[in-house]
């Protein structure tokens, strides 16, 4: 194979990578905003666990701006961190979210609950919570 042909073959895949870039990241969004929800319900079923075996209330703290959401402990009347904050990844951003989920030490929520997740490409998906805790994504 000569230097030619070496340059020409990589031309080609070169156009065709990029030709079939934009393709990949509208095909990534769906699977992207699905795996964060599940991601978010997974914190949010882990802190109504922790609520209910340690008797302490829980609550996720999320923060639009930053793109993270945070499971907190009430010690003494303010909210500590118990695990780190968790980024949404690169093209998700949290919809509007009326209020933070706070967990009962008995596994109720103080109020109902959605969470929107939506991706660049207009994909949303929100993580409903009613005041029993029960978790469904929409």
């Amino acid at each position: 194979m000569s230097l030619i042909d070496t340059l020409i073959a990589s031309s080609v895949f070169a156009t065709l990578v990029a030709a079939g870039l934009p393709t990949l990241t509208r095909i990534r969004a769906p699977y992207a905003v699905m795996g964060a929800t599940r991601q978010i319900a997974a914190a949010i079923g882990s802190a109504r666990q922790r609520a209910v075996s340690q008797n302490v209330s829980y609550r996720v703290l999320f923060d639009a701006s930053a793109k993270t959401f945070t499971v907190q402990r009430q010690v003494g009347g303010n909210w500590v961190q118990d695990q780190a904050p968790q980024t949404l990844p690169s093209g998700l951003s949290f919809g509007t979210i009326p209020a933070n989920p706070v967990i009962n030490p008995n596994g109720t929520l103080t109020a109902a609950v959605t969470i929107p997740v939506t991706a660049t490409a207009a994909h949303t998906k929100t993580v409903s919570v009613n005041v029993l805790g029960q978790t469904t994504i929409n």
